[in-house]
């Protein structure tokens, strides 16, 4: 009778799931808008109505990129997004041509804590 050598199970990531790029993209506006409210809706205007600046856009880009997995948001890129709609659009087609991946419910439950916000997936 031979040993079996075992090996560990890969851990299990979950994932927020691609329908729920809206919902955290939203999310994480909600918590970078300089202006605050309750509710962010996807024709909300980044600078008009939500009040962001250069500073908190490139925040924003930087958390996108990281909870994404997403390569860098070109100038051209950034120049086309206007409203939260635009920035679910481009994520969401990202994922889709697979430029990017679902967020992990772990990377968004500890970017959201570090504003003291509680992520809840389910809304």
């Amino acid at each position: 009778m031979t040993r079996q050598e075992t090996h560990p199970m890969p851990e299990a990531h979950s994932t927020t799931g691609a329908d729920l790029v809206a919902p955290v993209i939203h999310e994480i506006v909600r918590i970078l808008a300089p202006a605050p409210t309750e509710v962010v809706m996807a024709d909300h205007r980044l600078i008009h109505d939500l009040g962001f600046h250069s500073l908190t856009l490139t925040e924003l880009a930087f958390a996108l990129e990281d909870l994404f997995d997403l390569d860098s948001v070109t100038p051209e890129q950034a120049m086309l997004l206007t409203s939260v709609g635009d920035v679910v659009g481009l994520i969401e087609s990202a994922v889709a041509r697979s430029e990017a991946r679902p967020a992990n419910d772990a990377d968004v439950t500890e970017y959201c804590a570090r504003y003291g916000v509680t992520w809840d997936p389910r809304g």
